[in-house]
């Protein structure tokens, strides 16, 4: 057993991967100054590596306590996902080999816990992901990966002179031993905060996943000062990196905007794309890019593919599927997708439970293919970072598309079919048309071969054609990608009739959240009905179902419902976003007084994705929460035609869920958002004053209200907003008169007197706003904000 280097294992979630980074230093074990690195991602300074020691002395033995600390702060697709990693080993001072090791993985959504104890050359792996410990004989070739040294890469490649070597190494994350290959790539002087360095540089592959490493170790001190992987870099740095961390954007890494928005993603039937893709992980070749329903024509070299696809892909119909329980016999290559991995724990007696339940009335392979991915589309709730794991995400009932693909996959090995996951990248409306890195799953099918399905698409037993695979363990790190030709539903756009149907007609338009003008777009295009989130994606619709509900194509998350006045005019549109909320396993004992009917709902829901807290509890026999949304608690009405709780201080409802042991272990919060049909009528207005003077936008709104347009919606609270924003911009002569206008127009809201009042103040015309104040306090005696300013007034 040999002691190895490894680096400082920084793992990323990101969308697709738990992804490994690397630091090392070399010191003697008597040097315990504490170390640190920065890691740069865009620019960006968005994470820290943190490594202390300490020799201590238990039982008359000496020992060194080695303690790793990683933090990273990203957002991906606007959420923020805080990384945190926690390493420990405990070392031989004389071999510098650990004998205990321990990792803790935590992302605020799931934690990973794994632990290594050696003794007598056994390695004993135990994984809060595992069912079993794992026994790994460490026979005299195989290294103990750690943190804190690199003898082997210093002896065999700094003072050996080694050019090429591999290693087979016990991964004490993953629990598995794997092969690691060095390549010296050359000398190179590098200058790093100020300072000179004389390094080697070192490329790293890690052969069980691709991975690929560069390291720069200064000659003169053994010191691993840098490394870089898929666009991040790590350097070596000191304490002052803890106060410089900021947010880092991971979707300027893995998307690629297109500019061209096809909001009905799931009948993309064929696309060509121009891409140039730099990807780490497996190696791509050209014929891995190959395969029925997938063409690329271009180059492969060294990961960066640069070329033209061609996506067909081939919708299976089940004919002469394998029998189910699966009977197909199989090569022996294929034998690896029967059998549970690291995250993906088919073996786990859950999983096992729940895939034979969901399958029991599948005829064949594939019916139980589709049952199992139509259970994981409709119970895990798209979140990032989401469960990670396959049981993780079982259990939390969220996760991303890697968690999605890692369950479906973990169900079909379960019951005996050959699954694995694919990865590359999907096209997507977000960013008004882009490519974003993506993994799905594939099954195997007998004599049909892999077939593609995308269970957090929604695609329950197919694949569109905006999806380009890359491989089983890749990146996408996109450079360029355009879109050049794409049909829908087999037809060539020229083919699409964009003409408004007329169940449409009177949905599509302009919808406005007033308290906050956030406008959203009803519109027709390219043969779907579709609804443009602002800065966020279009989204195509089914028709509405027999609640007149319009879910999206891609997501049963969201849907859209429309009002109507009572002479059948649209005039409001609902948005419903449900969020599942679970219950924490760990909770305060019920209260004595609590009445039998309210103690299955009492307790504390997380949901730490959306940063989410909720508390049920009980006052006076009656259910109350914890509003997030309000941040106030709220008294809960059974409404039973409905099946949900209704909350009394807002639109908003929520439902329990039931284990099957009947205890509550969920809450679906339902946020019901009211948008009015039309454009707030001081947008036109704001865009007037800025173009052409306050008077020109005064008139424009007189216009405007004298045309009766049905498409402008007349708000109070609208044209307060802009008077404020007009006011905090030093336009005060502006905003003086949009809040005299609106006086004029609601002269019985309080409000528009004490806005106005505060612009004349500003102005320094105290008579005009204390006779302001004085009707808005007259109005309203609970006006305690303009007592203070008239007193304030009063007295100057």
């Amino acid at each position: 057993m040999k002691t190895t280097n490894k680096n400082n294992r920084l793992i990323i979630l990101t969308i697709l991967f738990l992804w490994s980074c690397t630091g090392m230093s070399q010191k003697s074990v008597n040097d315990y100054e504490t170390e640190y690195y920065s890691l740069e991602m865009s620019g960006i300074i968005c994470g820290y590596f943190e490594t202390t020691k300490a020799l201590m002395n238990e039982n008359e033995k000496e020992w060194l306590h080695v303690n790793d600390e990683v933090v990273m702060k990203l957002t991906v697709l606007g959420e923020g996902v805080d990384i945190n990693i926690q390493n420990e080993y405990k070392v031989d001072p004389e071999t510098e080999i650990y004998f205990y090791c321990s990792r803790n993985y935590n992302n605020g959504s799931v934690e990973l816990i794994s632990t290594t104890e050696v003794k007598d050359g056994i390695a004993y792996f135990t994984s809060n992901q595992e069912i079993e410990t794992k026994e790994f004989d460490l026979s005299d070739d195989v290294l103990l990966e750690s943190t804190y040294e690199v003898n082997h890469l210093i002896e065999d490649f700094i003072i050996g002179n080694e050019k090429e070597k591999t290693y087979k190494v016990f991964d004490n994350f993953r629990g598995q031993i794997v092969e690691k290959s060095y390549n010296f790539v050359q000398e190179e002087e590098i200058e790093l905060n100020g300072t000179s360095y004389s390094t080697v540089l070192l490329k790293e592959v890690d052969h069980s996943i691709g991975t690929q490493i560069n390291y720069w170790i200064d000659v003169p001190t053994h010191d691993v000062i840098k490394f870089t992987y898929s666009g991040r870099t790590i350097c070596k740095s000191d304490a002052s990196v803890k106060k410089k961390i900021q947010t880092a954007d991971f979707d300027d890494v893995i998307f690629a905007k297109v500019d061209k928005v096809i909001p009905n993603v799931p009948e993309i039937t064929y696309m060509k794309v121009e891409a140039k893709i730099k990807s780490d992980g497996s190696w791509i070749t050209l014929e891995s890019l190959n395969f029925p329903g997938q063409k690329f024509t271009g180059t492969v070299k060294d990961n960066l593919v640069e070329g033209i696809f061609e996506i067909e892909p081939i919708h299976y119909d089940g004919i002469n599927a394998p029998a189910f329980p699966f009977d197909y016999a199989i090569a022996d290559s294929l034998q690896k997708y029967l059998e549970p991995e690291s995250l993906i724990e088919s073996n786990h007696p859950e999983i096992i439970q729940a895939a034979k339940e969901i399958t029991r009335e599948a005829i064949d392979s594939w019916e139980a293919v589709i049952s199992l991915s139509k259970w994981v589309s409709e119970n895990i709730q798209g979140a990032i970072p989401g469960g990670t794991s396959a049981i993780n995400t079982y259990n939390t009932r969220l996760g991303e598309c890697v968690s999605h693909s890692r369950l479906l996959a973990a169900f079909c090995r379960s019951v005996g079919i050959p699954a694995r996951l694919s990865i590359g990248c999907m096209y997507t409306t977000y960013y008004h048309g882009s490519f974003g890195q993506h993994a799905w799953t594939e099954v195997f099918m007998g004599d049909v071969g892999w077939v593609a399905v995308d269970a957090t698409a929604n695609e329950i037993d197919f694949v569109d054609a905006g999806h380009i695979r890359l491989g089983e363990l890749t990146t996408f790190q996109p450079e360029k990608m355009k879109i050049l030709e794409y049909k829908i539903g087999g037809r060539e756009m020229s083919e699409v009739d964009n003409s408004v149907p007329d169940k449409y007609k009177d949905l599509i338009g302009n919808y406005s959240i007033i308290e906050y003008n956030i406008i959203f777009e009803v519109l027709y295009t390219e043969g779907s009905l579709a609804v443009d989130i602002p800065n966020k994606a279009v989204l195509a619709l089914h028709d509405a179902d027999e609640n007149g509900l319009y879910y999206p194509t891609a997501t049963r998350q969201v849907n859209f419902r429309f009002d109507r006045d009572d002479t059948g005019n649209v005039e409001a549109m609902w948005l419903q976003k449900l969020m599942p909320v679970s219950k924490k396993t760990e909770q305060e004992p019920v209260p004595e007084n609590t009445p039998d009917d309210l103690q299955p709902f009492l307790g504390e829901y997380s949901f730490a994705a959306a940063n989410i807290e909720i508390k049920v509890s009980n006052n006076d026999g009656e259910l109350f929460m914890s509003d997030p949304f309000t941040s106030t608690d709220t008294k809960l009405e059974l409404n039973e035609e409905k099946g949900k709780w209704e909350l009394t201080i807002s639109n908003n409802e929520v439902s329990f869920e039931k284990d099957e042991d009947g205890n509550v272990n969920q809450l679906t919060y339902y946020q019901n958002i009211y948008l009015h049909k039309g454009m707030l009528v001081s947008n036109f207005v704001e865009e007037t004053i800025y173009e052409s003077g306050i008077d020109e936008g005064i008139k424009k709104y007189f216009e405007l209200k004298d045309a009766n347009n049905e498409n402008c919606i007349f708000n109070e609270l609208a044209l307060n907003k802009l008077g404020h924003k007009l006011l905090t911009s030093d336009k005060t002569t502006e905003a003086i008169e949009i809040f005299k206008l609106n006086a004029e127009e609601y002269p019985e809201s309080w409000n528009v007197y004490d806005s106005l009042g505060e612009a004349y103040m500003k102005n320094g015309d105290n008579k005009l706003a204390i006779k302001n104040y004085k009707k808005s306090i007259k109005l309203n005696p609970e006006n305690s904000g303009g007592e203070e300013m008239l007193a304030k007034l009063k007295n100057e």
